[in-house]
């Protein structure tokens, strides 16, 4: 009986953590969603601007013509180009988090369809268990009752943690690959600045490409680390300071598509890479020291219920 009534409230708990974290990251992705709508028509605008910028450059009206006698026409246009492509970079960036947040949203209101009277049957769980507990008010009911109820908060516990590894692992892994392909175009850059000509320029902004495609995905795995993170430090004394995380997040990515026209700044973006996997890492080792905490407890505690059950 106290079996049938564990797993039943253990499965039920589960849906209503389930339906939790659904709702925060609903809530979570509507608020960033607004952010980046916003910024979408600020980024919109500049990008327009630049655009512009090199257009004039590139005609002949009275500004470009002085700028050639000036011989410095060419270096003037380099410089709108990047800012231009620099411009672009940042609204296609936009763009893609837009289309994954309006994602996250119609997934969320998907998946809580599945989970709308869960908290209504935990409930009325809980009370047919008490019932069923208060029959047999005996000193081994009330310890079975706080074991059980001891048992399936760890298991819980446990996901939660095992989940935010995970997160944590894989966004590890895309960084690793970044650094590869930024290690590569620091390569042909040096290359490229010993004269190299035009393969090595080529071959260095296509690593540069490719650590650029990696690098949203990176961002995506640091959000729902972040999100497994909030989950965790709900109910372990782990020290994170999610708010300097999220903003180191950010820094990072922000100034990585600005800067890698430069040479110094790849080296500059290898260690933010570098900075990043660290600091996860760091994380990953409380997590893992953290779980294997509840699990010693949990197999206690599974014992000592074992016991209880045995004896009846």
């Amino acid at each position: 009986m106290y079996n049938e009534i564990n797993n039943q409230l253990y499965n039920l708990k589960e849906r209503v953590r389930v339906k939790d974290k659904l709702e925060s990251l609903k809530n979570i992705a509507t608020v960033e969603l607004e952010e980046k709508l916003s910024n979408r028509d600020e980024l919109l605008k500049i990008l327009e601007k630049e655009e512009k910028d090199v257009i004039k450059l590139q005609s002949t009206g009275i500004s470009s013509l002085f700028l050639s006698l000036m011989g410095k026409k060419e270096d003037k246009l380099d410089k709108e180009r990047e800012e231009f492509l620099t411009a672009r970079m940042k609204y296609e960036e936009c763009l893609e988090s837009i289309r994954e947040l309006e994602a996250e949203i119609h997934y969320a209101d998907v998946e809580l369809k599945k989970y709308k009277n869960v908290n209504e049957e935990y409930l009325k769980a809980i009370k047919d268990k008490r019932k069923v507990l208060l029959k047999e008010d005996t000193i081994e009911s009330r310890h079975l009752k706080e074991g059980l109820e001891k048992i399936n908060e760890i298991k819980l516990d446990i996901k939660e943690i095992n989940e935010a590894i995970h997160a944590g692992e894989k966004t590890n892994s895309s960084l690793e690959i970044m650094k590869e392909h930024l290690n590569t175009a620091k390569g042909w850059g040096m290359w490229d600045m010993l004269g190299g000509g035009l393969i090595s320029n080529i071959a260095k902004h296509s690593a540069i490409e490719k650590a650029n495609q990696i690098a949203h995905s990176t961002q995506s795995n640091l959000k729902s680390f972040q999100k497994e993170l909030s989950d965790v430090n709900n109910f372990t004394e782990i020290s994170v300071d999610l708010s300097n995380f999220a903003t180191f997040a950010d820094f990072f990515f922000d100034g990585f598509f600005v800067d890698w026209f430069v040479q110094s700044k790849i080296n500059n973006s290898i260690s933010n890479v570098d900075n990043a996997y660290n600091e996860i890492n760091d994380i990953l080792i409380k997590l893992k020291n953290e779980l294997e905490k509840l699990q010693a407890t949990l197999t206690n505690i599974e014992m000592e219920a074992k016991d209880i059950l045995e004896k009846r």
